[in-house]
């Protein structure tokens, strides 16, 4: 793994010193590009990242603003965006694959988890033309809930900006979003038990510094508003109707509702015309399935899936 940095020119006139990591095979067949969820960072998916790389996929995936070294070289970790920040993700997405293109001459098969599953979703909904779409999409651990609850989310978040500021965290919010997913568990050894069954990958990210702590009011209140429109039938008609899709979750996941949510994108993808959808449902898996227990069968049928499209597409 690679660490490497790359400079951004932003929406709001600023730039920002975005890092990212890159996989580089010996003999690229193919680019993958990560994109990571909220509360954590690139350098998690090292080993997902290792083993696409030790298939012969280039693989790259970059710190998010607020996020890991990205957060930390900016001074501003946990916080996206005095505003619009979530337009300054995918600003940032864009730029970074657009100078991962050049240097590879391909078009990616991005993966998106959690947060960072919305994000690919957006991207893959705005780069829909020949020339500058991605050529799969993978979306690991997705929400898809009803719209009323990202506007309720919405609501809470612009309360709580005006409570506490637009950079400050709310435990209100970390505690109807990040605290409630462990409550579906029962008894539990540590907040974070519904990320994985794996108590190794668990207690890493407990004592990870640059994981689990709570975004700004601002980042939460720009994040449901995103989320509360990308899945209308015409944001959802934005995506190429040939593009390759494929939905992963387990069914002990709270974030996705244990496979709900999963079931319902799969659903509201078909009524807009896309019909090159697969999904893949692990029982027991719960919120990072790349991290699971059972991550070496989740790696393989990722794999399975990624060669399969690439066959179809030279120009994955």
């Amino acid at each position: 793994m690679k660490t490497r940095n790359f400079m951004v020119s932003s929406t709001d006139g600023n730039t920002c010193d975005i890092n990212y990591y890159t996989w580089r095979p010996k003999k690229n067949s193919g680019w993958i590009h990560i994109i990571h969820g909220m509360s954590e960072h690139a350098a998690r998916y090292e080993n997902l990242g290792g083993y696409l790389r030790s298939n012969g996929y280039f693989v790259s995936a970059g710190d998010h603003r607020g996020h890991g070294q990205t957060g930390l070289n900016s001074n501003n970790l946990n916080h996206l965006g005095d505003q619009k920040s979530w337009d300054l993700l995918l600003n940032d997405q864009k730029q970074l694959l657009n100078k991962l293109k050049q240097e590879t001459g391909l078009h990616p098969c991005i993966i998106g988890h959690s947060m960072g599953a919305l994000l690919a979703l957006n991207l893959c909904q705005e780069c829909n033309s020949p020339d500058n779409s991605p050529r799969a999409l993978v979306l690991s651990g997705v929400t898809c809930s009803p719209a009323l609850s990202y506007r309720f989310g919405k609501l809470i978040a612009s309360f709580e900006k005006l409570r506490l500021g637009r950079r400050s965290s709310s435990k209100l919010l970390q505690y109807l979003s990040f605290k409630s997913f462990n409550r579906t568990l029962g008894t539990t050894r540590t907040d974070f038990d519904w990320l994985s069954r794996d108590p190794i990958i668990v207690d890493k990210y407990v004592s990870d510094p640059l994981c689990g702590q709570p975004i700004s009011t601002q980042s939460w209140l720009d994040f449901f508003a995103a989320a509360s429109k990308l899945f209308n039938p015409s944001a959802l008609k934005k995506l190429n109707s040939q593009l390759p899709i494929y939905l992963v979750a387990g069914d002990k996941d709270p974030v996705g509702r244990f496979g709900k949510d999963m079931h319902a994108l799969f659903k509201k993808l078909s009524n807009a015309g896309l019909h090159n959808v697969d999904t893949k449902l692990y029982p027991e898996g719960r919120h990072e399935i790349f991290n699971e227990t059972n991550r070496a069968e989740v790696y393989v049928d990722l794999l399975e899936w990624i060669d399969y499209q690439r066959k179809n597409d030279q120009k994955i």
